[in-house]
């Protein structure tokens, strides 16, 4: 082989190495690409609120805290609804007055509804709840969002 062409074959073996290496890097992002922002409707006279959650402006789902039961629906119980199908669940979180209360929607085919997550909390305890958008071990979370029950 010519010097020449020794010359254009390491190259053009460098030139693949680079965009090879690109593609893997560019690959790695994705979780990234995701722009989740949060926004808390206002508290109502119960206590109750939501959390709704947005990926790059669109909606992504929301999670609910109701103070009072209503209907079907208990009260100190809040759940989660993810209704974007863009592989990321969401995930909440009390944080006070109760740790370790968790409405989930991970491992479910968008768009899914969590069950409601209950416990008897004493009438106008302050109530903290945190939203996440989960995808594997990538997680965008809201701030801790208060209420009372």
């Amino acid at each position: 082989m010519s010097k020449r062409l020794k010359y254009r074959a390491f190259t053009l073996l460098a030139a693949g190495a680079v965009l090879g290496a690109s593609s893997l890097t560019l690959g790695a992002t994705d979780a990234a690409a995701a722009d989740y922002t949060f926004k808390k409707s206002s508290v109502s006279d119960n206590g109750s609120f939501t959390i709704t959650a947005y990926n790059n402006g669109t909606n992504a789902g929301v999670m609910e805290w109701h103070a009072d039961p209503s209907g079907s629906v208990p009260g100190d119980a809040f759940r989660v609804t993810d209704r974007l199908a863009d592989g990321w669940g969401l995930e909440a979180t009390m944080i006070v007055p109760v740790t370790g209360r968790v409405a989930t929607t991970r491992g479910h085919a968008s768009p899914y509804t969590s069950p409601w997550n209950t416990g008897d909390l004493a009438e106008g305890a302050d109530v903290y709840i945190q939203l996440c958008a989960v995808r594997g071990d990538y997680k965008f979370c809201s701030l801790g969002y208060g209420g009372h029950a």
